[in-house]
Parts: structure tokens; sequence; C-alpha cells
């Protein structure tokens, strides 16, 4: 069996050709592309550059791209063979040997396939002189070849020894082509492999490709058939990755590269679920994931100047202090089965180090889990940092929890149910009113996250390769002040279902700040579920919540949509309760809470026949609410 080597293309990363070099090393790649204008604009000369590569013990994979190889005019494809002696030379001082020769978009380009056959048959023999190879690459905004059936068919009637074919998975998925068509072709004749995920987009495809591509996990091709018709076709070169993408062209490089390799990782896996027959490849399989039920516990960094807000909002809900601890300015408050802590000192020390004391933000998601050792086994395995944490005044309870950071100032606890249990026991309990207990929510239903656009596609691949994660189509939320790029993540499991929302807003105020910019009105918030949301309303109203100044335009308009009925209309209304609907029959009905510092606010939700949205139709009329206060 042989083990997939990895490998990527220096034009994926940031920085410097050396910087890109180091980071591809320290990501554990095996390999990389060289992208011809690193080289280009590098101060370094090839020679120099290979044996960086080699004391980094990186090998060099592939030197790309050779553009407009084949021409209509006998000259021009003349002048085209001296500019490939020259590349020749390059690789020579490189010690590549491996030339990426795209197919031409130009008005010029060969349109018959016998000359095109024939200028590739001499290109071929140029580059076997040399003691090199060329992999030919169908772009799919080629002027005559644009699929890699066409590509493999003109490599397939050359019949060369240096000619093979090169197949990138944008170029191919792209079109919307069918993949199986690659395990056709002999596994000796595919010379290097191109991997690339992306959103889905209705635009021209070769803006797509400059400005789209991400790494697999992070769009929505289905990599993992495509992987696995590859491995039916016996390839056993490099997986390595080509990505075009305007944010990782800024990004931090070592992050980008570390998201790259795990991204390979995590593509191996998928295919491994698809392609069960062996056919002599290794393809990684990381620890299997442990149990996991449902999340049943927060932290919220307040700090002394918003915990007071804070926590009268969590009464209102239902919530209850039960418990504080003194020594680490913690206050507990719990309903039922649900625990939230409040961390109220300055700089947040334990709870959330950094996040600002007026910002008030969600640190922690505690999820249960009676394996968390489970879960650090796997995410190391995929690159991901992960450790055990101790808890406030309870000596010997490090393996208990394992924690992964999502975002700058979010993480997910993997907890045992001792764990909870344990960690109390250094509170101390305050006392409570027998009538304080009557319970307004049961359950969290959904957490929205604040996501920096540059840390977007590196929580998005978190979320799914560590935790399976199944992504559901992306929305674009408009409202009174903005539009928020909105995509939910769920993962179900055997006590319901963990649901993430992840919305897009602008990058950090500074490099030393956790948190995202704020946002006027929030996007972050928590949604706590319950089994009838009038009760609810009137539970929590009771307790001191002012609802939400509802315009009455809204359910004019809901009466209008749905036909509810006045009586209906007017409970919504009086509580601040929202509607929606969709096309199966299946209701939401929610609620919300003012904002809490600048970011946070609480939302209470019931779901109703099989409805598995998240009312972003009425996200807007929340917003201009909210914006009242």
């Amino acid at each position: 069996m042989s083990i997939i080597a990895t490998s990527v293309a220096t034009v994926s990363l940031s920085g410097s050709l050396d910087e890109k070099m180091r980071a591809i090393a320290d990501a554990g790649f095996d390999g990389f592309e060289v992208f011809e204008p690193d080289l280009i604009s590098s101060p370094d000369l090839p020679e120099d550059i290979a044996k960086k590569a080699a004391d980094l013990g990186l090998t060099l994979d592939l030197y790309q791209p050779f553009r407009d190889a084949d021409s209509a005019d006998p000259e021009q494809f003349a002048r085209n063979l001296v500019r490939a002696e020259r590349k020749f030379d390059v690789m020579e001082q490189l010690g590549c040997d491996l030339l990426l020769v795209c197919s031409s978009p130009l008005a010029g380009a060969v349109r018959e396939d016998d000359l095109l056959v024939e200028q590739m048959a001499t290109l071929a023999e140029h580059a076997h002189r040399r003691g090199m190879r060329l992999a030919y690459e169908a772009l799919a905004w080629g002027s005559h070849v644009n699929t890699y059936r066409h590509a493999w068919d003109i490599v397939r009637q050359v019949d060369h020894p240096a000619l093979g074919t090169c197949l990138d998975s944008f170029h191919i998925l792209s079109r919307g082509d069918d993949s199986a068509g690659i395990r056709e072709i002999p596994g000796e004749k595919i010379f290097f492999l191109q991997l690339a995920d992306a959103p889905h987009l209705v635009m021209d495809v070769l803006q797509w490709s400059r400005h789209h591509r991400c790494f697999p996990g992070q769009g929505s091709f289905d990599l993992a058939r495509f992987g696995a018709d590859v491995v039916a076709s016996g390839y056993s070169g490099p997986w390595s990755l080509e990505i075009f993408n305007d944010v990782f062209r800024h990004s931090d490089t070592g992050r980008t590269a570390s998201d790259a390799h795990r991204s390979l990782l995590y593509l191996q896996e998928q295919v491994r679920g698809v392609e069960t027959a062996s056919v002599g490849t290794d393809l990684f399989s990381p620890p299997t994931p442990g149990p996991i039920e449902n999340v049943v516990s927060l932290r919220i960094a307040a700090g002394p100047a918003r915990a007071a807000q804070l926590g009268t909002t969590l009464r209102h809900l239902g919530f209850d202090l039960t418990a504080a601890h003194s020594e680490h300015g913690l206050s507990l408050f719990t309903q039922g089965p649900l625990a939230v802590a409040v961390d109220t000192t300055v700089d947040t020390l334990w709870t959330a180090p950094g996040v600002p004391a007026h910002l008030p933000a969600l640190a922690q998601i505690g999820i249960r889990s009676e394996r968390p050792d489970l879960w650090l086994t796997r995410a190391r395995a995929l690159g991901v940092t992960a450790s055990t944490v101790s808890m406030p005044g309870v000596a010997d309870a490090t393996d208990a929890v394992v924690r992964l950071a999502v975002t700058g100032a979010t993480s997910l606890d993997l907890r045992t149910r001792d764990s909870a249990g344990a960690w109390q026991s250094a509170f101390d309990l305050v006392p409570r009113t027998p009538e304080q207990n009557r319970p307004c929510v049961s359950h969290v239903d959904h957490i929205a996250l604040a996501v920096p656009a540059e840390s977007w596609d590196s929580v998005m691949l978190l979320l799914r390769s560590v935790f399976g994660m199944v992504p559901h189509e992306g929305q674009d939320v408009v409202d009174a002040i903005g539009l928020v790029r909105s995509r939910a993540l769920t993962l179900a499991t055997a006590n319901g279902t963990i649901r993430l929302s992840l919305n897009m807003v602008p990058g950090r105020p500074s490099d030393s700040d956790p948190l995202p910019a704020a946002r006027r009105g929030g996007v972050g918030h928590v949604a706590f579920g319950c089994e009838d949301i009038y009760a609810a309303a009137r539970a929590t109203t009771e307790r001191g919540l002012t609802p939400l100044r509802i315009s009455p335009n809204y359910y004019h308009d809901l009466d209008a949509r749905f036909g509810l009925g006045s009586e209906t209309l007017d409970a919504m209304q009086r509580l601040g309760i929202l509607y929606d609907a969709d096309a199966t029959g299946g209701e939401f009905f929610h609620f919300f809470t003012e904002t809490v510092g600048d970011d946070l606010f609480f939302e209470v939700v019931q779901r109703v026949g099989g409805y598995e949205g998240y009312g972003e139709t009425n996200s807007a009329v929340r917003l201009a609410a909210q914006l009242q206060y």
C-alpha cells in the first residue's frame, strides 16, 4: 500500500516564496508546485530554491503553468517551442521534471484535433530529450480543449511516454462534468492531480476560478466522489491543492498552509467512505469521532461593565443565579439541565483571555461527550489544536474537558457528565426561592457566531473535518444596516441536533483583538428552544423581559402571507413573537431580547412540524426592533 503524498501550489498562499516554502513544510506537506510568478519574483536562483526545498524535506512536484503551447500560426508555435526549452532550463536547475501545460483559451489556438496532436507530440519529444515530462490540462474556458475527456483523448492519440494528463477538480466540476470517466484513464497516464473546492456561484467560470476557489471541505463540490474516481483509476502520484482565492492571498501564511494540509486529510477520509475497494492506495484514516450529545453549557465573557445587564437578561429568560466562584469572578446561572457561566473579571482572565470587558461575547460552548479523549486524538490527527483544560478550583479534572478553539473568541468544550458536578463543587451556592424555578426554556436550539471574513473558510473546515458537521445552503441576509452572509452547519446526535450558524462580519479591529469588529445591532446570539412559545413568552415577561416592539406592519403582512387569524396575530404582537413557515408545513415561532453590549443577544424558539430553518426572513424586522433600544 502506498501512502498518498500531499502537495500544494505556492499560488495558494500569501507571502514570499521562501515564506511559503517554510509554511508548507511546517504544515506537514511532502512537496509543492512552483508557481512561475513566485519564482520570477524571488531573489533566490532556481538552484538555491532547490537546495532550500531539500533542506526543508520538500519535493518540487510540478512547475507551472506553461500557457498557450499550441497555435494555429506555425511561426508562433515555433516560438512556443523555444519558450518551452527555456522552461526546461529552469526546471533542470530546480530539480523538477514535470511541467503543467494548459489548453489554450486564445482565439489563435488550434481548432483541429489532428494538428493539436501533432503539436503536442512535437512538444512532448522536446521534453523527452531533456528528461522532462508534460502534464496536459484542460482549462474549463479553453478555446478548443475544455473538458478532461478531450484532454485525455489528445494525450491518448499522441501516445508519447513524456505526455500525460493533469486532472484539476475545479476545471472538471465547475462545468458540471461527470468525473466517473476518470476511472477509464490508466493511472500511469495521469501525471498530476490538482484539487480545489468552490462554493456554488452563478458567474463567469474564469472569474469563479481566479477568485473563489477554496480548500476541500470549504465549498460545495462533491470532491469525495471525484477523489474516489481518481483512486479507482490507479493514480499513485501526489494529491495537490491549487487554490486561487482573494482572502487566502492576504491571510496568515502559516494558518492557511495548516488548513490546506488538513483539507487533504479530511478529503481522504471522505473518499474512504465512498471507495471501499482496496486499489493499492493507503487513504488517511483519522481516529473515529467520539460520542456526542448536545449543548449543555455556555460561558460568556462579560467583564464587570456588562455582567449586571447580562445577569438580568438571563434571569428574564428563566435562569437563576445558583452559585458564585468568588476566587475567579464567575457567576453560575442554571435552568433545568442548562448552565450559563458569566465571567465578570477584568479582561476575562479565565473564560476568554483578552476579550475586552465592554463587549460581552460567547467564549465557550459546552457539549456533552462521555469520551472527550477520542475527540482530542481525532482533532490532533487532523492538525487541529486541542487540549485538556483545568477548571478553576478543581483538582485532577483535566481529563474531563477537551477544548478546541473555533474562532478567536469562542471554543467548543467537550465535557463529560461528571465534569459538571466536579466543576460546580468549587462554587458557593446561592439560595433560591421556589417560585423562581419555573422553566422557560429547555435546551439550546442553535448558536450564531460572528466570524471575520478572513477566518470564515478556516472555521468551516474545522467544523466539517473534526466534527463531521453538515453545511447547508448559505444565505445573504439583508437588513436595515447592511448584508450578512450566513451559513448553517448541523450535526445530528442521539439527543437531537447541534446547530451552529456562521455569520460573516468585517475583520478584527486590530491583530491583537480576538473579536470581529462590532456590528450595530449584533449578529452573535444564542437561541434557546422551548415546547410552547406562548407560555415561554408569558413566563419571560412575568420575570421582567420587555418584548421587542415589533412593527404592526409586520403582523399585517403575516396575515396576508399566512392567514393566521386575528386572535393568533394579536397574541403574537402582544408578546413580540415572530413567525415563519416552510413549504412542507413546518412552522417556526421565535422572540428576542435586546442586545447586551455591542453584539450579543438571545432568542427563544419553537419548531413545529420538522421546520429546519432559522427564521432568516424575519432578521430585518428583528434588527429594526432592537435598534429602537
